[in-house]
Parts: C-alpha cells; sequence; structure tokens
C-alpha cells in the first residue's frame, strides 16, 4: 500500500531521516516504534507531505507522491492523526467532521452517511455533537481526531502517539478502537510509543534509531531477541 525508498528529511541543517526505507502492507497494521528523537513523527509528516524530504520517493501504491502537496496526498488516500491530535477546539464535533472531508466534493451525498456512520462507531461524539471539541475529554478528543481523518475516506491511516497523554483504561480503548479499524480492512501505519499495546495490534514493527531503521520484522522476533529489547524497549515487554 505504502512504501518509502530512502528519504531523508532534514528541519534546517538538522538530518531528522537519514535514508529510510520502509513499507506498510495493505490490510496490515505495521507499527514503527523508537526513542524520542528516533524520527518517528518526521516519518509521518513527510509522508503527509507537511515536510518534503531532499531526497528519496514515496509511493501509495504505484503513484509516487515525494513532491505532492500535503492536499493532494489527502485526496489520493493518506490521513494523519496527529500527535496531540489537534482538533480544531472552537468548532463542533460534526464542524471538525466535515472539516475532515475538505477533500470530497461539498455536494457528495455520502458526506452526511459518514457522519452517521462516525457517530454510530464513536456513540460518545454523537451524545457531544454540539458541544465545542475543546470542551471534550482527551480521549474523546482522539477519537475525534480518528474521526475526522476517516472522513477522508483514506486508503491507509496515519496514526502518530494515539495513546500520548491518556489514561490506561482510555488507552485500551483507543487499541481496541485500532483493532476494530484493521478488521474491518483499514492500512495503519502507527507510531506509538506504548510498546505493549503497539506489539499486540501489529502485524510488522519497524526500530528507528538516529533517522533510520535498525531492524524490521515481526512482533515475535522481537519478544525473542532480548538485545532488541533492552536496547530499544528497555523493560516494558515481558
Amino acid at each position: 500500500m505504502l512504501r518509502t525508498e530512502k528519504i531523508t528529511t532534514f528541519y534546517g541543517e538538522i538530518q531528522a531521516l537519514n535514508g529510510l526505507t520502509l513499507e506498510a502492507r495493505k490490510g496490515e497494521v505495521t507499527c514503527v516504534l523508537g526513542p524520542n528523537g528516533a524520527g518517528k513523527t518526521t516519518t509521518m509528516f513527510t509522508i503527509a507531505g507537511i515536510l518534503k524530504s531532499r531526497s528519496g520517493s514515496i509511493f501509495l501504491e504505484d503513484q509516487e507522491l515525494t513532491r505532492e502537496s500535503a492536499q493532494q496526498i489527502v485526496r489520493k488516500g493518506i490521513a494523519l492523526v496527529p500527535e496531540n491530535r489537534l482538533i480544531f477546539p472552537q468548532m463542533s464535533i460534526k464542524e471538525n467532521l466535515y472539516a475532515g472531508a475538505f477533500s470530497r466534493s461539498s455536494n457528495d451525498p455520502s458526506i452526511e452517511n459518514d457522519i452517521l456512520k462516525m457517530y454510530q462507531r464513536f456513540p460518545r461524539l454523537e451524545e457531544r455533537r454540539k458541544q465545542l471539541a475543546g470542551t471534550l475529554s482527551g480521549g474523546e478528543q482522539q477519537m475525534l481526531a480518528i474521526a475526522r481523518a476517516l472522513m477522508a475516506q483514506p486508503k491507509i491511516l496515519l496514526m502518530d502517539e494515539p495513546s500520548l497523554g491518556l489514561a490506561p483504561l482510555v488507552v485500551k480503548e483507543i487499541f481496541t478502537i485500532i483493532r476494530q479499524l484493521n478488521e474491518e480492512g483499514v492500512t495503519i501505519l502507527l507510531v506509538e510509543q506504548n510498546a505493549r499495546m503497539a506489539l499486540k495490534v501489529a502485524h510488522k514493527v519497524y526500530l528507528l534509531e538516529q533517522g533510520k531503521v535498525s531492524f524490521s520484522g515481526s512482533p515475535e522476533e522481537i519478544h525473542q531477541d532480548e538485545a532488541i529489547k533492552r536496547a530499544y524497549l528497555g523493560t516494558e515487554i515481558s
């Protein structure tokens, strides 16, 4: 579904990605793990077109997206659920959902149907649909951020730290949603600090270090490799 080939991305003169190559297969959850500063969010921003790589290529299926704008990338099938959610706090829940559908024709009659589907998937959003999004709890804002991204009808969903700052029970709920979306056929590229939860939903895992892949494999391979667990995941994985 998605692949990057030797992409390099800079913040000014600081190199954040150093020849990053990875792929996310259709229908799978691909997880990117690594310490702070490893380049995880930069990877998501580069794929989404928010940052531009200086070299390398990004492909969605057979379409090259490397030089496309962020708006064009959404239209072609990639939607980002950003770190810290970044919902529009002074807009209502329904207005946020409409914003997620910006890439679709305003006359598209299926938009209203899709909003109803989001309410069915996230009943708490329907209960609070007239509230300003900024008044929601952290977990509810995360649900809204996911629903907003789904309104773009993406081929692949990029999720950056969806559990960040949430209580443990809410984290479990968010990962249940991730698992359900994947079971329904949604392809997901997931960046996550909570390795224990991420490995439960992932089909393939990439470990990043200093902007490049240091390991790729299955969750089972990570469980079996004590050196990787100590070096990259500490004692979190049992």
